[in-house]
């Protein structure tokens, strides 16, 4: 196990990530989103999107970081912004992840069709691993070995007790990941979560948009979760996300989180495709879950899809309120058969 300060000592260690953007310091920034030091222009918080699979106490997550720049006076070649090269941010998850990959650019795009809202014309919509709970005996922090998959480098920590938090928040500091406040370095770390220091990086330019390939990632956790805390103390953005199960969602108990459903929104409306099967999601959507076999039990027989939307998180929905991370619970079988 390496100690703290010999990672500081052993050169650049790459850069890690839990779902908050941070990224490269002082400059204008809004919600906590940073580039590279040399870059003046600001960058703002737009909708963050991510999707959950889950299944048997595994989830598949994919997450696309949500900023978008002016670039009135900017150079941009196909749609690359010259100097942004660069943004970083921090995804805490409750055990360590076994799978990295980079989701399809247009992934989203295609949920987005395939759970498009349409009038409600009176249609009726129609194995629990444990998670890692692995605890380090000292305190302190421990760099795991650094992941690259496609643009993105992870490096994956687990921090432990007082000293691991004090020791991680420096080392986030010291490469360019900002400060996250202590009330949320502390809720993650005394549940004995990892940190994964994500870095986006290409040396071509980031586009101003914000349209890059998703990160996606896979571990263990007993119900489906989603990293928000970590946000706390940050800008205000949006939130749209999909949970896709073979289990109900219990969609009441997510609205204490501020998320609604399509039809919570409007009552006039509903998802499309709210219940289907794995065959029929889109391709970029089925190639998620394909090989991973945690999920497998996902292609055999119905599926739930729930779209949901979070609107002005760290202002209407006050992060600082929550005593715990997003999280989605079941509905119960005598409940499923009630409706």
């Amino acid at each position: 196990m390496l100690s703290f300060r010999n990672v500081l000592a052993g050169a650049a260690i790459a850069i890690s990530a839990s779902v908050s953007i941070y990224a490269f310091q002082p400059t204008p920034v809004d919600a906590c989103l940073h580039p590279p030091r040399e870059f003046k222009i600001p960058v703002k918080a737009d909708a963050q999107k991510g999707l959950i699979f889950f299944s048997d106490g595994y989830q598949e997550t994919v997450i696309r970081p949500g900023y978008k720049l002016d670039t009135e006076g900017m150079k941009v070649k196909n749609d690359a912004v010259e100097g942004f090269t660069t943004i970083a941010w921090l995804i805490p998850t409750p055990s360590l992840p076994d799978n990295y990959k980079e989701a399809e650019a247009t992934m989203f795009g295609k949920l987005e069709e395939f759970t498009k809202p349409e009038e409600d014309m009176g249609l009726n919509s129609a194995r629990g691993a444990e998670a890692d709970s692995d605890k380090l005996e000292k305190q302190g922090t421990e760099f795991l070995e650094e992941v690259v998959v496609g643009d993105y480098k992870i490096q994956p920590i687990k921090a432990s007790g007082e000293l691991g938090v004090l020791e991680l928040k420096g080392w986030l500091k010291d490469n360019g990941f900002g400060e996250p406040t202590d009330k949320a370095l502390r809720h993650y770390t005394d549940a004995g979560h990892y940190w994964l220091a994500v870095k986006l990086h290409n040396p071509k330019g980031l586009p101003a948009n914000g349209e890059v390939k998703p990160l996606q990632i896979g571990f263990k956790t007993d119900k489906p979760v989603y990293p928000l805390r970590i946000y706390e103390g940050g800008g205000t953005f949006d939130l749209e996300m999909w949970v896709i199960s073979d289990r109900e969602v219990d969609t009441e108990k997510s609205k204490a989180f501020g998320l609604q459903t399509v039809e919570q929104r409007d009552p006039m409306m509903r998802q499309t495709n709210r219940k289907t099967k794995f065959a029929d999601l889109p391709e970029d959507v089925r190639k998620i879950a394909d090989d991973t076999k945690g999920l497998a039990r996902l292609k055999k027989g119905d599926l739930h899809i729930y779209r949901f939307f979070a609107t002005g998180i760290n202002d209407a929905i006050k992060l600082s309120e929550w005593k715990s991370d997003l999280t989605f619970e079941f509905k119960t079988v005598n409940e499923t058969k009630r409706d």
